[in-house]
């Protein structure tokens, strides 16, 4: 028989760099990345450091400082809160987002929260044409299937021509950004 220990086990701290979304969001984020069902993971489990690389708000966008802070990072999960809403989008993408052409990822997926701050507003569209997953470029911020970053705080979804990229999630077809951040996704 083990002797009873009187040490308390340290709770893993979920420190988050963020001004959009909270530590719960994580949990979720991570059973995505993982395609696991997101009853498995809570706070204590989360096999996964996100970094802040890079983050806009006011509508402060700028594809070159974008790309100065994100590239060669590799995996990486973006999130953007839409102008004068609750509404937060964002993607995941597990390559790296140097390069000026598209790139092929069976993994990557985008995300919705029509409330940012309910989880359960969360919906989500893993890729379907992994040829299209990922656009890299240069003079954009992050764009996936039919959904453009433009140098600016405009952005673009194009989901008729697209429609075989990724599955309808709920995300605008025109729209603006208030804030922006993009983390760097570290398996620990």
């Amino acid at each position: 028989m083990k002797p009873k220990s009187n040490v308390i086990p340290r709770k893993q701290n979920l420190k988050l760099d963020s001004i959009i979304i909270e530590s719960k969001h994580i949990p979720l984020f991570v059973s995505w990345i993982d395609k696991k069902d997101s009853s498995y993971y809570n706070k204590e489990k989360i096999s996964y450091d996100f970094n802040l690389l890079y983050r806009s708000n006011e509508g402060r966008f700028d594809a070159k400082s974008f790309h100065r802070n994100c590239d060669n990072k590799g995996a990486t999960i973006w999130i953007a809160k839409i102008q004068d809403s609750t509404q937060l989008i964002g993607g995941y993408n597990p390559l790296d987002w140097n390069g000026n052409y598209w790139k092929n990822t069976a993994d990557s997926f985008l995300f919705s929260f029509t409330d940012g701050k309910i989880i359960s507003t969360a919906k989500l569209g893993y890729v379907k044409d992994a040829s299209h997953a990922v656009y890299c470029g240069n003079n954009q911020g992050p764009s996936m299937g039919g959904l453009y970053c433009y140098n600016s705080n405009s952005w673009e979804y194009d989901y008729y021509y697209f429609s075989s990229v990724y599955h309808d999630i709920g995300i605008p077809t025109r729209f603006k950004v208030e804030d922006f951040e993009v983390f760097q996704v570290i398996k620990k």
